[in-house]
């Protein structure tokens, strides 16, 4: 009996302890990839990193949601519109890659993914990115290349880790991105001056 205990709270806490680490972008290149649901499920709590790409999706499937230890989620070329608040329960996301939908609003639960590292949202219909980024203080690479963004938020100035923002392909003028050249210094930006985009 007091081995059996030994063995379920020694596989228990390292298990737990696992379950918590969470892997660089190098790591997470090397991790195996699930490129559907039904693999996912089979194995739920080995699921570091989901790409869903080219499925015609309207809407995440709930089955997403199951996936506690997910790490980079791919949801690139679908037909998303929304960027859904249950996400926001997928706290230990490092990456995201929305790609290629049609989101017109980063909403306020994009704020909860506190350890994300990169957001791609690139070719969408964005006009708004709600000011709960700011509260993203691990994101270094932000890519919103392609949408509709006249400005960004300023609460992105807190956010010290950011190393790059590519903002080209949007009708940002150019004093809104001197504006946000100054309060992120350090930050590598990208813009298209006197863009016609759309």
């Amino acid at each position: 009996m007091k081995l059996f205990c030994f063995s379920f709270f020694t596989l228990f806490f390292s298990t737990h302890t696992f379950a918590q680490e969470l892997f660089s972008l190098e790591q997470l290149d090397s991790v195996k990839v699930f490129t559907s649901l039904e693999d996912a499920i089979k194995s739920p709590l080995e699921v570091y990193r989901l790409e869903l790409k080219k499925q015609k999706l309207k809407e995440i499937p709930e089955e997403v949601y199951q996936f506690k230890n997910l790490q980079y989620l791919d949801l690139s070329r679908n037909k998303l519109d929304t960027f859904p608040q249950q996400l926001a329960t997928l706290s230990n996301l490092v990456v995201i890659v929305l790609n290629r939908n049609s989101i017109n609003y980063l909403t306020e639960s994009i704020g909860s993914l506190k350890n994300l590292v990169v957001l791609e949202a690139s070719n969408n219909y964005l006009w708004e990115i709600d000011k709960a980024i700011g509260d993203l203080r691990k994101l270094e690479v932000l890519d919103l290349w392609a949408n509709r963004l006249i400005k960004l938020p300023e609460s992105l100035q807190e956010i010290k880790s950011l190393k790059v923002i590519d903002m080209r392909v949007n009708p940002v003028k150019r004093e809104v991105q001197e504006e946000i050249q100054e309060y992120l210094p350090n930050c590598l930006m990208n813009f298209s001056y006197d863009c016609k985009c759309y």
